[in-house]
């Protein structure tokens, strides 16, 4: 892919997910098909666009990365962080 429409790809994304991305999985989420949706969104967004975020939002809910979950360590000087590890692995210490 030319590095040109890489970024114009990465963009629309962005300000699509800002506008209306999460609206439409909310939606999506409450039974409503993607014309309901388009119908309901302020922002103008066609179907396929709509249709886009619902089948990305999908495919990562069905994802196997639902296998892993958040661990929170604290280093000697008492600084919190966490990390991701498979479900099997969260009770293991780290070195």
């Amino acid at each position: 892919m030319p590095e040109g429409r890489y970024f114009k790809d990465a963009l629309a994304n962005f300000t699509s997910e800002a506008a209306y991305g999460g609206a439409v999985r909310h939606l999506y989420d409450m039974g409503y098909s993607a014309e309901q949706i388009r119908e309901k969104l302020l922002y103008p967004a066609s179907v396929q666009q709509i249709e886009k975020v619902i089948d990305e939002y999908e495919r990562r809910r069905n994802s196997p990365e639902q296998d892993y979950e958040y661990v929170q360590d604290t280093d000697q000087y008492g600084k919190r962080s966490f990390r991701r590890v498979k479900k099997s692995d969260a009770g293991r210490e780290t070195p």
